[in-house]
């Protein structure tokens, strides 16, 4: 569904999404095709705190701005600042359910055109909007309704950039990790949040699948660990018949720049899954029917295991999950 931009000139377009990391990742096909549309334009991309760190990895926009914690009143002020002081043209918010936050931003910008997902709520803010999803809708099928509203050419590959500063920074620590920089197939292995026990493989059943794969001596196994998570990740890199490397803490920059060096990420669905994704990396993943519905990576690069539940991955076994990884892998060639 396509909408009336008018004839005025689009200049200045600010986009909204008060998401983590993960949620921003998933935007950058739209951003890409709105920088196509919009060659000229400045574009400047607002996110939450939580996300601020994909920020420098992104390559289709002019500038960033961070919406930080409630406490932090000086960079409420720097934002509002920057908002009343640079009205644009176009507003596209990029949540898909109604969100406080991006509703105020968005009144804040005072622009011309505001485009948004029909939430129900804000009516007055957003004067251009198009069917809300449904929760089966998968992200890309989201996003490229949006892009068409604009009339931009999308796309569904998600797309990152590492900095060369972060780049350097990330060969040198891998220069470092045991292995690294052989030409064995380098397999990643991120365990997922270990909070979030739903979406979490068993760490047993993840243990047992890394030791099969250590009997192929073309594949060198890695592991990364995320805030929190390093302590179970170390646990189970250590169980294994040859214990295997942890990825040196970095942030999320130089991180992409390890990741990238990667031939696979295998784990449970997280915000790395689709940083491997949108750097180019080949993933396998552990899915719920929810997240295989909506959040899945497209393309035959990105295997998996889809489990029996809407919610939750506890219903895969180590047999079926090691299957559907040997099939992976033998799709593989062309891409690595």
């Amino acid at each position: 569904m396509r909408a009336d931009l008018g004839t005025a000139p689009i200049e200045r377009i600010t986009c909204l999404f008060i998401g983590r990391i993960g949620d921003v990742i998933v935007t950058t096909p739209f951003l890409r095709a709105l920088r196509r549309r919009f060659p000229k334009a400045r574009i400047r991309l607002i996110v939450a705190g939580r996300a601020a760190g994909v920020l420098p990895l992104i390559p289709f926009v002019d500038e960033t701005a961070v919406l930080d914690k409630a406490w932090r009143l000086g960079a409420h002020l720097k934002l509002a600042r920057l908002l009343l002081g640079q009205p644009c043209d176009l507003l596209v918010d990029l949540n898909s359910s109604f969100s406080k936050t991006s509703t105020f931003l968005a009144r804040a910008a005072r622009a011309r055109l505001s485009l948004s997902f029909d939430k129900g709520r804000g009516p007055k803010v957003f004067n251009r909007t198009i069917p809300a999803p449904d929760e089966r809708e998968h992200v890309s099928e989201r996003y490229a309704r949006l892009a068409d509203a604009l009339g931009a050419p999308y796309g569904p590959d998600l797309e990152l950039k590492v900095p060369a500063d972060a780049d350097a920074r990330a060969a040198a620590l891998l220069a470092g990790v045991p292995g690294a920089s052989g030409g064995a197939f380098k397999i990643l292995v991120h365990p997922g949040n270990v909070t979030r026990a739903p979406a979490f493989w068993p760490a047993e059943r993840l243990t047992e699948l890394c030791a099969r794969l250590q009997k192929d001596p073309s594949l060198r196994l890695f592991f990364l660990a995320g805030p929190g998570e390093r302590e179970v990740v170390a646990r189970i890199a250590g169980a294994l018949p040859h214990p295997a490397p942890l990825l040196p803490p970095a942030s999320l920059t130089v991180v992409g720049g390890m990741v990238k060096r990667m031939n696979l990420l295998v784990g449970s669905l997280t915000s790395t899954t689709h940083l491997a994704a949108a750097l180019g990396v080949p993933t396998f993943a552990f899915y719920e029917g929810y997240t295989q519905a909506v959040w899945r990576p497209r393309g035959a690069r990105h295997g998996g295991t889809v489990s029996d539940s809407w919610s939750g991955v506890s219903s895969t076994s180590v047999d079926q999950a090691w299957s559907a990884l040997k099939d992976h892998l033998g799709r593989l060639s062309p891409w690595v």
